[in-house]
């Protein structure tokens, strides 16, 4: 038990690592843009992967893989009627809907 912190953190460090090696992808240095849209991330990132209506937020949420090296990851951009980004993440859109990010 009280090895535990020396077996937790590195794990912990792993995961964050690997989401941070995304950080300088355009498409997500377009989606931390103050005044992100689905435009300018589009233009960015290009075509997404695939695409959703979202009722609770009155827009839509569109999918991407950024890939790395041998490394993939999945990246979610969510627009509000307006365009404007709303929430995104290193999840897909169904992951955030079933997380109830949506709702908040």
């Amino acid at each position: 038990m009280r090895y535990t912190p020396f077996l937790i953190v590195p794990l912990l460090s792993a995961c964050s690592m690997s989401f941070m090696k995304f950080d300088n992808d355009p498409l997500v240095q377009a989606t931390y843009a103050t005044d992100a849209t689905k435009s300018s991330v589009m233009a960015a990132g290009g075509k997404p992967d695939s695409e959703m209506a979202v009722p609770e937020i009155n827009g839509t949420c569109i999918n991407y893989t950024l890939k790395q090296d041998a490394e993939s990851m999945p990246f979610y951009v969510a627009f509000d009627k307006n365009g404007k980004r709303k929430h995104y993440g290193y999840i897909t859109c169904q992951q955030a809907r079933a997380k109830g990010v949506f709702s908040q």
